[in-house]
C-alpha cells in the first residue's frame, strides 16, 4: 500500500478569483463559503471573485479565503469516499487546514482563529519597515553560518522557512534585509524578495501573540483522526494540548517544512497531494521526495481522482486492522515458557482476537478496535516481547490502517 500524504497551503497561493471553479461546480464549497462569511461578517465570493486583487492579498483576509478553500476543496476530493490517509500536514497557515482536515478542531472554529490569525498578523506588518527574503542554491547550513556572522554587527535578521536544503527564508528589517542581500550574493547565494507584508515567523510577530493566544485557548482541540506534522517541530503531533502549544509558539518561530519533508520521506511516503489552490507546494516538493508521487489537485483533479481510485481499491485488498494485529501476534518471537500464562495470555487472546477478525472491518466501532489492540498488546507482553518491539509493530499498523485515535493505548505500552 503507497502512504498517501495530504499537503496544504499558507499564505502567498492566494490570488484574485481563486477558487471560482470550485464554487461554481460545487455546492459544498458554496456552503463553506457561506457558513465562514457568517463567522467573519463579510462576503468571501465577493472578495475572492469581485474586489480588487489587492484586497485578497492582505493578510487578514488571504488567511481565510485560504482557509476556506482549501477546506472546502478538501472535502470535494473526500466526497462520498474513505480515502487512504497515512499523514497530513501544511506550511504555516495550512497546518490549521490540516489540522481541520483531520478532526482536530472544528470548521468553525478553525475559521474564527485564523481570522484573529490574519488580522493580529496584519497588526504587526502595520508598523511596517519589515520584509522576507528566499535563499536559494546555497545549503542551509552556509545561509545560517552567513546570517550569524551577518547578525554579529548589531543586525536582527532570522530564519523564518527551512523550506529545503538550498532554499531558506529569511525574516528582517528592510534595511537588515538589503544588507543581507548583498552579503549573501557576495557568497554565491542567489536572493529573491519576497511579495509579502512582513516579517512572518519571527520574533517581529511578537506582538501577535496576546490575540491569537486568547482565541487558541478557546478552541477545544482534539485528538486528529490522522497524524498531523507540526510546523515546529517537524514531527507528528502527540497529543492535543501540543497542538495548541505550537500553534503559537509557530507565529514568531521557523517553519521547519524540509524537516517534515525528511520525516515523510523515511516513512516511504508515495503519493503527495496538494489541496488548495495553484501548486505552490507541488513544485517545493518535486525532487524533494525521490520516487514520490506529487499532484496538485487544483491543477490536476482528474489525475488526482484517478490516483485516489488506484489507492481506494489497493486499500480493500488490504487486511483490516484485525489482520494486521493477527499478523503481528503471530509474528512476535516468544520468551516466555510457562505454560499456563501463555495458553492464558496468548492463545486465549489469539482466538478472541480471530473471533474479531470474522466482523466486517469497515463495521467496527471504536470500542471493537480497542479490544483488539488490548488483546494484541496482551500477546505480546505474554510473549514477553521488548517494549520498544512493541510500540514499533503498534505505531507501524496504525499508521497503515489510520487509526491513530488508538494511539493512547498504544502508549500505555509500559503499564
Amino acid at each position: 500500500m503507497k502512504d498517501l500524504v495530504i499537503v496544504f497551503p499558507g499564505q502567498g497561493s492566494q490570488f484574485a478569483g481563486m477558487g471560482k471553479k470550485w464554487f461554481d461546480g460545487h455546492e459544498s464549497v458554496r456552503d463553506r463559503f457561506a457558513q465562514a462569511s457568517d463567522i467573519v461578517g463579510y462576503s468571501l465570493a465577493d472578495l475572492c471573485f469581485t474586489a480588487p486583487p489587492a484586497e485578497v492579498t492582505r493578510t487578514r483576509y488571504a488567511q481565510v479565503s485560504l482557509l476556506v478553500l482549501s477546506y472546502a476543496m478538501y472535502e470535494v476530493m473526500t466526497e462520498g469516499r474513505k480515502i487512504p490517509v497515512s499523514s497530513m500536514t501544511g506550511h504555516s497557515l495550512g497546518e490549521i487546514t490540516a489540522l481541520a482536515a483531520a478532526g482536530a478542531l472544528s470548521f468553525e472554529d478553525a475559521v474564527r482563529l485564523v481570522k484573529v490569525r490574519g488580522e493580529a498578523m496584519e497588526s504587526c506588518v502595520a508598523e511596517g519597515g519589515t520584509g522576507m527574503i528566499a535563499a536559494v542554491r546555497m545549503p542551509v547550513t552556509d545561509v545560517e553560518k552567513c546570517v550569524e556572522d551577518f547578525n554579529s554587527a548589531g543586525h536582527t535578521v532570522q530564519v523564518a522557512n527551512y523550506n529545503a536544503e538550498t532554499q531558506t527564508v529569511l525574516s528582517g528589517t528592510v534595511d537588515d534585509l538589503k544588507g543581507m542581500t548583498a552579503h549573501l550574493e557576495d557568497r554565491g547565494a542567489k536572493v529573491v524578495k519576497l511579495n509579502v507584508a512582513g516579517a512572518f515567523h519571527s520574533t517581529f510577530m511578537a506582538n501577535a501573540l496576546p490575540e491569537y493566544t486568547k482565541a487558541l485557548d478557546a478552541v477545544e482541540f482534539a485528538e486528529p483522526a490522522v497524524p498531523v506534522y507540526s510546523n515546529v517541530t517537524g514531527e507528528v503531533y502527540e497529543s492535543p494540548e501540543a497542538i495548541r502549544e505550537a500553534l503559537a509558539v509557530q507565529l514568531t518561530s521557523p517553519v521547519r517544512w524540509s524537516a517534515i519533508v525528511s520525516s515523510l520521506v523515511e516513512r516511504k511516503a508515495a503519493v503527495w497531494i496538494e489541496v488548495g489552490p495553484k501548486q505552490v507546494l507541488k513544485k517545493m516538493l518535486t525532487g524533494a521526495v525521490g520516487s514520490g508521487e506529487v499532484y496538485s489537485l487544483d491543477e490536476e483533479p482528474e489525475q488526482v481522482h484517478a490516483v485516489l481510485d488506484q489507492l481506494v481499491e489497493l486499500k480493500k485488498r488490504e487486511p483490516g486492522l484485525v489482520g494486521l494485529f493477527l499478523g503481528a501476534a503471530a509474528a512476535t518471537r516468544n520468551r516466555n515458557f510457562d505454560a499456563e500464562e501463555y495458553d492464558e495470555g496468548v492463545v486465549a487472546s489469539y482466538r478472541k482476537l480471530q473471533e474479531l477478525a470474522k466482523l466486517d472491518p469497515e463495521a467496527l466501532t471504536d470500542e471493537q478496535k480497542q479490544t483488539a489492540l488490548d488483546l494484541l498488546l496482551t500477546i505480546m507482553r505474554t510473549k514477553r516481547v521488548p517494549e520498544d518491539e512493541q510500540l514499533d509493530r503498534v505505531e507501524s499498523i496504525l499508521r497503515r490502517t489510520g487509526d491513530v485515535g488508538l494511539r493512547t493505548i498504544a502508549g500505555a505500552l509500559a503499564t
